[in-house]
């Protein structure tokens, strides 16, 4: 038995996913929210017997790796190794590909890095500058310890002589981990030098890459681009900026409670905020929430509070973040709800942490809903009083508005809107409306796409009918039907190779049997086995009854349709005056076959 196959048999698909999704049980099956699209009723299945998950929904399908995969951003040996050691399976033959090897590789060294920056900023001499400059900023020993912070040498080859010459990391993998550069000569050195560390961590813990602020005692050549106030480290194969959120890892359980997160642009800002105890905080690598922030978050929170100035970059942020919001699939029983709140001008949280930590407090809590936050700016930038200013307002406002899909909070934002205007509630909606058509005429139409579980004839029907019975079947019944279905002209690609595949297994219960299979064969499967309106009527049904009239149908249904051929082919054969003997022959086997599929 392969490795990969005792781990998959080993683990429990319903344990991996009721650990990330709420499932509850429906017949033989579970039942929840997907995970991969917005849904407000349930249509994510997992079936126990056949350790495989199928949204009726998005269509998103497979097995434990394949969600693992899917749901967070595994690879596929990640997912085996992280699943072989929940179960105790100690991987020996089954090894990494090549990108495998080298992400290991790379944060290994990521690792090694962040304990040696720390090392040095909390304990060796040569950090007393870092240590000098964090007591500056007021960053606590605890905040130091907490984010594990780093100092990185005022060197060239500080982190090599560490990494590489004592620690024998090879010098490409420092580059691919995006910890060292090679200049156009070949030579080597350090990215980070002169620096505050602060280590970076995906939402798994892991130490994907860093961010330095440069101190203000560095040596280093301040002409040079990459010495700016802070530099990132660059797009690797295990950093990707808009995948990441600094803080939330640190502070995953106190967000979870908290069941909100206030969003900030910065490290320090992050760290500040905890000093003033608003521990529900994350901080994005850039100027607006992505799509995959977005999902990270939706998952342990119910609102986003964004930290915004009220310029034209909050502004636009705040846009983004609303579009990204109503765009990106989230799977919620309600819907994730996008706030603001408004910093006092010329302040950052990290400054007004230290400054007012109660006024830091009490602003994370005045909070608006994005489109409020909106709507007071352009109040704020316009004269509502005059009619250009109130013609202004409302093109600022009438696109975003227009995007909102829920009537009843539409209708919230153009009452509020009509009353600051002085205007109707009619005459407000009407502009909107006209944006919102406007936008319908320039969107691309996409294509109706025909559902599995919607066969196209009644035969098809029939025939997947009989498939779901069968995999619906009791262990002892699989190969007497298996057997069965051999015996009928099948239209399912591969249904010569699944019965061939029962009937040589036929002490095997169904998983067993599937996972023989190739992989796009296992999928077919389960698609038979899950199809949604026959599945929906399974504890009212007798499977045993069901498979007898279902044979009989499908019987029937064919031999209807082969009479219908011969008949065809027998008119031709009928219109031909001298038929040789080859076109005779044909036409007594034709009749004889049409009278036996009569009785």
């Amino acid at each position: 038995m392969s490795q990969i196959k005792a781990v998959k048999d080993t683990t429990d698909i319903v344990e991996v996913i009721g650990a990330r999704v709420s499932l509850q049980r429906s017949g033989a099956n579970w039942r929840g929210l997907c995970p991969f699209h917005s849904e407000k009723s349930p249509s994510f299945f997992v079936s126990e017997q056949m350790q495989r998950y199928r949204c009726f929904g998005c269509g998103k399908s497979g097995d434990v790796f394949t969600f693992l995969q899917e749901y967070e951003g595994m690879t596929f040996y990640e997912a085996l190794e992280n699943l072989a050691q929940k179960v105790g399976i100690v991987l020996e033959k089954t090894g990494p590909s090549d990108e495998d090897k080298l992400r290991v590789e790379v944060l290994q060294a990521l690792d090694l890095a962040k304990e040696y920056y720390h090392y040095l900023l909390t304990q060796h001499k040569v950090g007393a500058a870092g240590r000098a400059y964090a007591k500056e900023r007021q960053i606590s020993n605890d905040s130091v310890k907490l984010f594990q912070l780093g100092y990185s040498l005022d060197q060239w080859d500080g982190l090599i002589k560490f990494l590489h010459a004592k620690k024998k990391i090879p010098l490409d993998t420092l580059v691919a981990a995006g910890l060292v550069i090679k200049s156009q000569n070949r030579r080597y050195y350090d990215r980070f030098r002169s620096r505050l560390m602060f280590p970076l961590r995906n939402h798994r813990g892991q130490i994907v890459g860093f961010s330095g602020r440069i101190l203000p005692s560095a040596s280093v050549d301040k002409s040079d681009e990459k010495q700016a106030k802070y530099i990132n480290s660059p797009e690797t194969i295990c950093y990707h900026k808009s995948q990441l959120l600094y803080g939330f890892s640190e502070l995953y359980q106190q967000i979870r409670q908290e069941k909100q997160v206030v969003v900030v642009e910065g490290e320090l800002d992050v760290i500040g905020s905890v000093q003033a105890h608003v521990n529900s905080v994350v901080a994005i690598k850039g100027s607006a929430l992505t799509e995959h922030q977005v999902k990270l978050l939706a998952r342990v929170v119910d609102q986003i509070i964004l930290c915004l100035d009220a310029d034209s970059a909050g502004v636009e942020a705040t846009k983004k973040a609303i579009r990204v919001v109503n765009a990106t699939d989230i799977s919620r029983e309600t819907p994730l709800e996008l706030r603001v709140t408004r910093i006092p001008a010329g302040k950052d949280p990290d400054e007004l942490s230290k400054e007012d930590p109660k006024l830091w407090r009490e602003t994370t809590k005045r909070t608006v809903t994005a489109y409020e936050f909106l709507i007071q700016v352009a109040f704020e930038q316009n004269d509502a009083t005059s009619s250009s200013g109130k013609q202004k307002i409302m093109r600022q406002l009438s696109p975003i508005l227009a995007e909102i899909s829920h009537a009843v909070e539409l209708e919230h934002y153009v009452r509020l809107l009509a009353e600051r205007l002085g205007a109707s509630n009619v005459s407000v909606a009407k502009d909107i409306e006209a944006v919102k058509q406007k936008k319908l005429l320039v969107q691309p139409k996409t294509a109706n796409e025909v559902s599995a579980d919607q066969p196209t004839t009644k035969l098809d029907k029939l025939e997947n009918y009989a498939w779901f019975l069968l995999f619906q079947s009791q262990n002892e019944q699989l190969a007497q039907r298996a057997e069965i279905l051999t015996q009928l002209a099948l239209k399912l690609p591969g249904a010569h190779t699944i019965l061939k595949t029962i009937l040589q297994n036929s002490q095997l219960p169904l998983n067993q049997i599937n996972a023989r299979l190739p992989d796009d064969l296992q999928q077919t499967v389960f698609n038979l086995y899950s199809q949604k309106i026959w599945l929906a009527k399974l504890e009212d049904i007798d499977v045993n009854k069901e498979w007898r009239q279902a044979i009989h149908e499908l019987r029937a249904e064919q031999a209807k349709i082969r009479s219908k051929a011969i008949t065809s082919e027998l008119e031709k054969i009928d219109q031909v005056r001298e038929k040789t003997p080859a076109q005779l022959a044909t036409q007594e086997d034709l009749l004889r076959e049409l009278v036996q599929l009569r009785k």
